[in-house]
């Protein structure tokens, strides 16, 4: 393999951080203010609300998601352009029922900052219940898993919770498999409430009830409701492999319609009509989701289905963690309500219209409501019991916040994603039968930021990494490591639903659209172009040599050792080009915990301080050449110099491709940037070309390192494989400044 030395060594780079992290800029952040739904409502919404138009159709697009964090849950960000009547006064009369709905609570039992929590939100259901005698109380799934203190009894309490408050149907969601199998199906035991899924099948047979009928006045005729529930075919790559063995998602739009026909069918045979639809769909509105698969297109298909003409048919959504409200055709009515619990929706049905009124009860609204005595009182009880199990302190005080914003971690490399891939890769050096090359790990699987200036305790690392994952290290090849990331960095980009145009980063680059599959790593560089085509973006992959302190090309045909967690290793999250030998290691929680001991003990925590480094993770435009000399920018960040300019490197001066027309980089016939130039100079033992940011090199800093064997010496190595980084991230924002 040829020797790199684009960034500095570990060690090097470890002394400039001081220097570096001063001067560096944090990339800035989307800036989205969440705006009222296209209704907004109070905690005592029956008198006064302010109403989506009646007829025509509204549209709702997602932007970036709300953050997964334990103690800054506020309203998603996500908005809806919608048109809205002004506030006009609801008579009770006129109401012929209400809907009240959830989705992805992901075991949100306890109130928080923007978060309603179980005790207000049964309140508020209590609530509505004395104002409309039909008042009907749903879920669109991700319901147990998410949090620690629900992921404690693998949901089991806050099916309890749930029991207690009287729901009617749930949906599943592809995370009620996250504790196996089994548990999902023991979940149909433990509610007194159907949990629906008609195209989730085993041996050919549906798993989950396909549906129910909700009436809640027998002596009432034509008031029922049908509930048909359908989940994402997404479960198939959204939770562990092991735990859906044997089970198959069908076409969601084809098997609701297939259920709508047999309900239809049976309702003729007894004479029976069914005059209102609820579809609880798991499916989401994210641009990533295949479109036959999304919650909108389910709608729009219903809208046009002749067995549904002239009846009421809601769409309750959930998967996309989006806060949407819209209607297709003259009687589909579409909802969704963000995420944990940071919303409840509310559906109003009046008996002279087919389309619905929708609203929001926020937390902002829920603040002065009473908490439900009895709910309280067994979240009390829950929460009694979590914290003694959890309270062991790992850390006295993190220095740092650790940011695990669900926005950030799933489009670009942040401190959190760089200290728990750091974590895999130490314990890979030593935990398995060969030595780690690299790890990652996908931002899906981060779900919480660590605050700064408090104690880390067993429950605040759990809530990172709340899944229950191992450690696994495969055998992979370089080819299948550039696959991996050109799968990391393949979804569509971020576009500002106002303008239309492109979301930026700090360095003008394009930002992804928010993806659970997105990869943070150490160990590795990647340099990739979003302006391309997906499958074709990775531009540059090098492998930290720990013997010779230096990165190296990835070689396609090389044999690595990539360590990662089991989710992945299993080919979750469509990671399907992994595989090879396989070894399985601790929980990730537990090596996780291990190394933030380390790195305090040594007072190095400070060194993740920067949210979003921009040291391991390079969005470059693969075609921007700025001296016209025939080389690309960033070839000439990776090279260290200017391949013409003799006074920079004297011995490497070459000639420019003879054609730039398609790819003005220097690539060999791999497509990997090629380092010819520069290979000799990068020779162990021979001093290294200085790169941007790199005060001296190796050799000139080396009497300030720590003595070989301190106890200093391996967490320095680890912390310094990215940071040197930051000069080239430097230099990309001063360009665009």
């Amino acid at each position: 393999m040829k020797k790199k030395t684009f960034l500095l060594p570990a060690l090097s780079g470890l002394l400039l951080a001081p220097f570096v992290l001063t001067e560096a800029v944090s990339a800035a952040e989307v800036a989205t203010t969440p705006t009222s739904e296209a209704v907004a409502v109070t905690a005592d919404s029956s008198s006064t609300t302010a109403s989506t138009a009646a007829t025509g159709t509204t549209t709702s697009t997602p932007t970036t998601e709300a953050s997964a964090s334990t103690s800054a849950a506020t309203p998603t960000s996500e908005t809806t352009t919608s048109t809205a009547t002004e506030a006009t006064t609801v008579a009770t009369s006129e109401v012929e029922a209400v809907i009240l709905h959830t989705n992805d609570v992901h075991g949100r039992i306890l109130e928080d900052r923007g978060v309603i929590g179980d005790a207000k939100a049964a309140a508020i259901i209590a609530d509505e219940r004395t104002k409309v005698a039909t008042t009907i109380v749903v879920d669109a799934g991700d319901a147990f898993q998410g949090m620690p203190i629900s992921n404690s009894t693998q949901g089991e309490d806050r099916a309890a919770i749930m029991n207690q408050v009287g729901y009617d149907a749930m949906a599943v969601g592809n995370h009620e498999f996250d504790f196996g199998l089994d548990q999902a199906v023991k979940y149909k035991e433990l509610l007194n409430f159907p949990l629906l899924s008609s195209n989730t099948y085993v041996d050919g047979a549906r798993l989950f009830e396909s549906y129910t009928i909700v009436d809640k006045d027998k002596t009432v005729v034509g008031d029922e409701f049908v509930v048909i529930g359908v989940t994402t075919p997404e479960t198939a790559t959204k939770t562990h492999p092991q735990n859906i063995v044997g089970v198959t998602f069908k076409e969601p739009i084809d098997e609701v319609n297939l259920v709508v026909d047999e309900i239809e069918a049976r309702a003729a045979a007894a004479g029976v009509t069914y005059k209102n639809y609820i579809i609880l769909a798991h499916l989401g509105v994210d641009t990533t989701t295949p479109e036959s698969w999304r919650g909108d297109t389910l709608a729009k298909a219903l809208s046009t289905n002749a067995k549904l003409a002239g009846k009421r048919v809601i769409v309750i959504d959930g998967h996309s963690h989006t806060v949407s409200s819209t209607t297709y055709g003259d009687n589909v009515t579409y909802s969704q309500t963000g995420s944990y619990l940071n919303n409840i929706g509310k559906i109003t049905l009046k008996s002279d219209q087919l389309l619905a009124e929708t609203s929001l009860i926020s937390a902002a609204d829920a603040a002065s409501v009473t908490p439900d005595p009895t709910i309280a009182a067994l979240v009390a009880d829950i929460k009694t019991k979590y914290e003694a199990e959890n309270a062991e302190v790992v850390i006295a005080n993190n220095p740092v916040e650790l940011n695990g914003e669900r926005s950030n971690v799933r489009v670009r490399e942040t401190n959190l994603g760089n200290v728990v891939t750091d974590a895999l890769y130490d314990y890979g050096q030593t935990g398995f039968s060969n030595k780690s090359s690299l790890a990652v790990t996908n931002g899906g699987g981060l779900r919480a930021s660590i605050k700064k200036d408090q104690a880390v305790t067993k429950g605040d690392i759990i809530a990172v990494l709340p899944f229950g994952n191992s450690i696994s290290q495969i055998t992979v090849t370089g080819q299948q490591i550039k696959d991996m990331f050109e799968k990391s960095v393949s979804a569509p980009h971020q576009v500002n639903k106002e303008t239309g145009e492109a979301v930026l980063d700090a360095n003008g680059q394009p930002l992804l659209e928010a993806s659970g599959g997105f990869l943070h790593v150490s160990g590795a560089q990647v340099f990739y172009d979003v302006n391309l085509e997906a499958g074709n973006r990775v531009q540059y992959i090098s492998i930290w040599n720990p013997d010779t302190e230096s990165y190296d090309d990835l070689d396609l045909e090389a044999t690595y050792y990539l360590a990662t967690n089991d989710f992945l290793a299993a080919g979750g999250d469509g990671y399907t080009m992994l595989g090879g030998a396989r070894e399985e290691g601790p929980s990730m929680d537990s090596v996780f915990a291990t190394y933030l001991k380390e790195v305090a003990s040594v007072n190095l925590l400070n060194l993740y301080e920067e949210v979003n480094p921009e040291t391991r993770l390079f969005s470059v435009n693969s075609s921007l050449d700025t001296d016209g000399d025939g080389f690309v920018d960033f070839v000439e960040e990776i090279l260290g110099f200017d391949p013409n300019d003799a006074t920079s490197n004297p011995d490497a001066v070459v000639t420019p491709p003879a054609d730039n027309s398609n790819n003005q980089s220097e690539t060999d016939s791999s497509g990997q940037v090629s380092s010819d130039t520069n290979k000799d100079s990068n020779k162990p033992g021979t001093p290294a070309v200085k790169t941007p940011g790199q005060a001296g090199s190796k050799q000139e800093n080396q009497a300030s390192l720590p003595a070989t064997g301190s106890s200093q010496t391996a967490l320095i190595s680890m912390i310094g494989l990215g940071l040197a980084g930051i000069g080239f991230a430097l230099k990309k924002r001063k360009e665009v400044e």
